[in-house]
């Protein structure tokens, strides 16, 4: 497998990963893609201000989990750029960094965990779109979450 095609691999299961927890947590999920030249993506969901620090920390950390959770990994700077956004969350919620972001991470990591567990083949569903298209909207999505047991 050529290094392109194994990113593009992790970083499907990457964006399904933030797309599937986000619609887990109730949160509209606008659209879903990766770019198959540098194998980047984004996944653009509805404000999660009313979620829990712990549930937008898990909406961040879905990226990362669903590569460990599938076993493929995305470029390393994927996962560092939702690091980033759960720092700026951490900070922006007034919470100490060096007493209780180690935690929160922890827990927001494991929640996205548990929610890639029971939602797998929807996951493993929406990577595979993703890699054949490029790109799945809203409406689609919504079909691919609605159509198939978990």
């Amino acid at each position: 497998m050529k290094v392109t095609e194994q990113y593009l691999r992790g970083t499907a299961y990457h964006e399904a990963g933030h797309a599937v927890v986000a619609w887990a947590l109730g949160l509209p999920v606008r659209t879903i893609c990766v770019r198959i030249g540098d194998a980047g993506g984004g996944t653009e969901v509805g404000s999660a201000d009313h979620l829990s620090l712990i549930e937008q920390v898990a909406v961040c950390s879905a990226g990362s989990a669903a590569e460990e959770v599938f076993e493929c990994s995305a470029h390393e700077l994927a996962s560092f750029n939702d690091h980033v956004t759960v720092l700026k969350l951490i900070e922006t919620n007034g919470v100490s960094e060096a007493e209780y972001g180690p935690t929160l991470r922890d827990e927001g990591y494991n929640c996205a965990r548990a929610y890639l567990e029971s939602h797998k083949s929807k996951v493993v569903k929406l990577a595979a779109r993703l890699v054949e298209c490029g790109s799945v909207d809203a409406a689609e999505f919504l079909r691919l979450m609605n159509n198939e047991e978990t």
